[in-house]
């Protein structure tokens, strides 16, 4: 037989939460956002998709207006960089493929 649990999250508004122990899960119920607890911080769990997914606080974490693996990729001196090509800039080229002139909406999207 299958044990029941209850498991009680804490909630309220952003500002309010506190700091969570450690496993501690919050909720907020004003940003929808949820944390777990690691006794000294809240890390984020999940955000609400309201207004998209890409979390400055995430993403930019030293809050410098530029996502940090784009920030890291910068400092790649151009050794660093695999596949590159031989002569710099390459022959030239044309992409038969590729149609000329201004692409409608359905060109880009492939259909």
């Amino acid at each position: 037989m299958a044990l029941k649990t209850l498991i009680q999250i804490r909630r309220g508004l952003e500002g309010a939460l506190g700091t969570l122990a450690v496993g501690e899960l919050g909720y907020c119920t004003d940003t929808g956002k949820l944390y777990i607890g690691t006794g000294t911080v809240n890390k984020l769990l999940v955000a609400s998709q309201s207004t998209g997914d890409m979390l400055k606080s995430i993403y930019d974490t030293n809050n410098n207006g530029k996502v940090d693996y784009a920030q890291a990729a910068d400092t790649v001196p151009w050794s660093g960089v695999d596949g590159k090509p031989a002569v710099y800039p390459p022959a030239a080229h044309t992409h038969e493929y590729m149609p000329k002139g201004p692409l409608s909406w359905n060109q880009l999207k492939g259909v």
